[in-house]
């Protein structure tokens, strides 16, 4: 997808999923659409990606349920990539050095 494909779809779905009820999302709408299309196209779960954006895994997943469900709602299907794109690959080495991170650990509270 180029970057005119994507702002494109971020203009199209805006009207309906930029909206701001109480607490401000951590990520900025376009980065939620972004985020969407990389988990329908790569089959990436919440938690990398969350990595990925600085996000915790719980608001990730909130995000992706919203932007598939406004996907849905205005016909848009992002197809599954056929093979994995050689990308992927330095994808995963960034997340798996981000997540060993100490800094990037979810905190208990005991």
């Amino acid at each position: 997808m180029s970057p005119e494909q994507l702002h494109g779809l971020v203009q199209t779905l805006a009207p309906d999923g930029d909206t701001q009820l109480g607490r401000p999302p951590r990520l900025g709408f376009p980065d939620q659409v972004l985020a969407a299309v990389l988990h329908l196209h790569l089959a990436l779960a919440a938690e990398p990606l969350a990595v990925l954006f600085g996000s915790s895994r719980t608001a990730m997943h909130r995000t992706l349920l919203k932007i598939r469900k406004l996907f849905e709602a205005h016909g848009i299907v992002i197809p599954p990539a056929t093979s994995p794109p050689a990308a992927l690959t330095s994808l995963q080495a960034r997340v798996l050095a981000k997540s060993s991170d100490p800094s990037n650990k979810i905190k208990t509270t005991c």
